[in-house]
């Protein structure tokens, strides 16, 4: 078919499309009014090999690192951090709130919970136990404080957490909800036209 041919089927349906949309997006914004605040600090750090070269590229650090934040021993860690400076998160909590990302050497690091205050806390131990522990996150043994045997430059210090569900967030998941909805309703639009038209010929 032409493309004529197929805005002349969308228009003759258009509501079948605009239906799903509105659905979604409605459902969206309802979910977003119910939801409870959550805000979201991080910080980045760029990560390389110290005198101790065992590792066989630079970005083999950043790379695991990810991973490394989001297992059970480095929630302990960190809970035990943040327990040290008064501040009562369970490993559990810590785990469920960390995440990372890198970009070659550049690790990300976040917290999102739903107290600010708690999720830059997070941000911060978890960089210091980075920088203190070192390649022991790695499993190396021989790795020590003050021998550490990786670098760890912070480039962007943990700031005040924002938050992470606000309006542009709920605004944006909105839009993309409505067009995920638009194209299902499009989609089924040419799912009628086409089982109308195959018994439109059946009977013929």
């Amino acid at each position: 078919m032409e493309l004529l041919t197929y805005l002349a089927i969308v228009r003759q349906r258009w509501r079948l499309a605009i239906a799903p949309a509105l659905l979604a997006a409605c459902l969206s914004l309802g979910f977003a009014l119910v939801e409870p605040p959550r805000y979201r600090a991080s910080a980045s750090m760029l990560i390389t090999r110290s005198e101790d070269r065992r590792f066989d590229t630079e970005d083999a650090l950043a790379y695991d690192l990810p991973a490394i934040v989001q297992g059970v021993p480095f929630s302990v860690e960190v809970s035990a951090a943040l327990a040290r400076g008064g501040v009562d998160v369970a490993p559990e909590r810590v785990r469920m709130a960390l995440g990372a990302s890198n970009q070659r050497r550049v690790v990300t690091l976040w917290a999102e919970t739903g107290d600010a205050a708690q999720a830059q806390a997070i941000v911060v131990a978890a960089l210091d136990v980075v920088q203190a522990r070192g390649l022991a996150l790695w499993g190396d043994p021989s790795a020590a404080p003050g021998r550490t045997f990786v670098n760890v430059v912070v480039l962007e210090p943990p700031g005040q957490a924002a938050r992470a569900n606000g309006p542009r967030a709920v605004a944006m998941a909105m839009t993309l909800r409505a067009l995920a909805g638009l194209l299902a309703g499009t989609l089924l639009i040419f799912g009628v036209y086409y089982r109308e038209t195959t018994r439109a010929e059946a009977t013929a």
